[in-house]
């Protein structure tokens, strides 16, 4: 995005930072070196905005220019699920006005959908539905909204999957409700989803770097997804984003949605009523699209977003006014435990700087690896392959990932926590993740 990798842009007043702040002069450069020391060694792709009492503190962005050499500080990020927390709010402002009830039924808009008759506006905001999730298809992500589909085609599979459970017997992240208040909303206000937040939230708060991807948006201003192969950065095809309407197609800068949330919770866009109608209760990790950020004792407000190659939360607390948003659009150290790190910075926990020592392994070896592997008290098949240089794994049905090198015949897919262990004398692997250890063994064609 710029010559200079990383900014920190420090708003001095009076004479300086104040010393009962949170961020202070030190911390800033705490995370500064932090931050570096990723960017460095080649780990994460991305941006990071902290916010204190509505003043902007720290503002970096980093690789950018690495991954894409045209990139510019214009460059926008899709934030996934972060999205939710706009379409709740949407509806929150339609509440305030008297043009909906949070204890209106489904089937007042989309009578055909499974439990239309009692399932709630208040129980899709929160979670509680008993709607599944369009984005899988037949239980597995099945890749399908990457390519352009239709409203029709996304109704018939919420219509098809139909419920888990009876509304308000327990939660269950569900996009498939969030779709389905977007066309609720573009049927209270008669206009697209991308016209209603730009008219309801956009232009009054001037959010010049924000906006909601439809099928006319252009897209060369937005940030790709990448995966670090061999040492380089190549790009994901995430998305088709405007499959994703009312729940992962807003796209924006860290600095943006901390200035968000900042109005938010400083109820100058709807009432303290209002927000305090959508925080989660004491024991539910979730509210009318507000989720918690617990960090220890420490107890934030936001909403997390992942895509296929984008990961981030924005988070604000109410009692410091601390607003974060990272936004990680390239991940080979995982996201979450990035976070820690900035998170310990600023709450003056201990954290320390990760090795990244990687073991570089003969690919020569990598075809004795390779088969179909599988275990009795593992009900899914596990497939070894290679693809472009890299070692590759998948269960069936289910999604690849890469595989990196830690030592010779041991390696890991760290953001899920997996260690495969290969026994290339004896034809089985050993797989590891959660505290759990199955041992699968290699089977042949007649198998």
């Amino acid at each position: 995005m710029k010559n200079i990798v990383i900014i920190i842009i420090l708003f001095v007043f009076y004479n300086g930072i104040a010393q009962n702040q949170v961020v202070n002069t030190d911390k800033i450069k705490l995370i500064k070196d932090y931050v570096n020391h990723f960017e460095k060694n080649n780990q994460i792709v991305g941006t990071l905005s902290i916010f204190e009492d509505g003043r902007e503190l720290v503002n970096m962005t980093f690789n950018e220019q690495k991954v894409d050499k045209n990139s510019s500080e214009e460059k926008k990020y899709t934030v996934g699920s972060m999205t939710k927390l706009f379409t709740a709010v949407l509806f929150a402002k339609l509440k305030e006005e008297g043009k909906i009830d949070f204890n209106e039924r489904l089937d007042n808009y989309f009578p055909l959908m499974p439990n239309a008759d009692k399932i709630q506006i208040r129980h899709m905001l929160n979670h509680k539905s008993g709607l599944k999730d369009y984005v899988t298809k037949y239980d597995s992500l099945h890749f399908w909204l990457k390519e352009p589909t239709t409203k029709i085609e996304i109704m018939r599979e919420i219509l098809r999957q139909d419920v888990a459970f009876e509304p308000g017997e327990k939660v269950r992240y569900s996009n498939s409700a969030y779709y389905l208040l977007a066309q609720i909303l573009e049927k209270k206000h008669n206009k697209p989803y991308s016209q209603i937040i730009k008219d309801e939230i956009l232009k009054p708060l001037d959010l010049k770097n924000t906006f909601a991807i439809d099928k006319n948006t252009d897209t060369k201003f937005i940030s790709n997804s990448y995966i670090r192969k061999n040492e380089k950065w190549e790009k994901i095809k995430d998305f088709y984003f405007p499959n994703t309407t009312g729940v992962g197609n807003v796209a924006s800068t860290a600095h943006d949605i901390n200035y968000f949330l900042n109005v938010l919770f400083t109820y100058k866009l709807i009432k303290k009523s209002s927000l305090e109608e959508m925080l989660p209760k004491e024991n539910d990790w979730i509210g009318l699209g507000i989720m918690k950020v617990p960090f220890y004792d420490e107890i934030s407000f936001g909403h997390g977003g992942d895509t296929f190659g984008t990961h981030g939360v924005c988070s604000y607390n109410l009692t410091n006014k601390l607003a974060i948003t990272y936004i990680i659009n390239g991940e080979h150290f995982p996201t979450n435990d990035f976070a820690i790190g900035i998170y310990s910075i600023l709450y003056d926990k201990e954290y320390k700087l990760p090795e990244f020592k990687e073991y570089i392994p003969n690919k020569n070896f990598f075809d004795f690896y390779v088969g179909n592997y599988k275990a009795q008290k593992l009900p899914i098949e596990l497939k070894i392959f290679k693809e472009n240089g890299l070692l590759m794994a998948q269960g069936k049905g289910q999604p690849s990932f890469p595989l990196s090198a830690i030592e010779k015949d041991i390696f890991e897919f760290k953001k899920a926590n997996v260690v495969i262990e290969f026994n290339t004398q004896e034809n089985f692997l050993i797989l590891k993740q959660a505290g759990q250890e199955f041992t699968l063994k290699k089977i042949t064609s007649k198998e």
